[in-house]
């Protein structure tokens, strides 16, 4: 699936200020959320599960190139099958939009834990 300027929502390393920020595009990002759960992996990054109830805090992030998407789909470890990218529901102030993002499924089975909060802190920034 291709867009002509695809959204992208991003809610942990890839958020402005986060260690790998710089492999999106600086400009264009926006705050946003989507219904879903946070996990903290030992690893030292979140994953998404999406549904339910909750808030997740992120960005969108519109990308220029959609060849960027290939580039983060390595990154995210999706051939390995560590995430999915996926098209979901995204809330941007007081309108919705459908964004790629990537989710995990059964975060907990590498050592997940909930983020009650919804919005991503790395460690060492606590």
């Amino acid at each position: 699936m291709t867009d002509p300027a695809p959204s992208l929502f991003v809610y942990g390393t890839l958020m402005s200020g986060h260690s790998r920020a710089g492999m999106v595009p600086t400009s264009a990002r926006q705050p946003a959320k989507t219904r879903g759960r946070l996990f903290r992996l030992p690893a030292g990054y979140p994953a998404l599960v999406t549904g339910g109830e909750a808030w997740v805090y992120g960005e969108i992030v519109e990308i220029d190139d959609a060849r960027l998407l290939a580039l983060l789909d390595h990154y995210e470890g999706t051939d390995e099958g560590l995430f999915r990218r996926v098209r979901l529901p995204v809330v941007l102030g007081l309108r919705s939009q459908v964004a790629w993002t990537y989710v995990m499924d059964h975060p907990e089975r590498l050592g997940g834990v909930p983020i009650e909060s919804g919005r991503w802190r790395p460690l060492r920034a606590r």
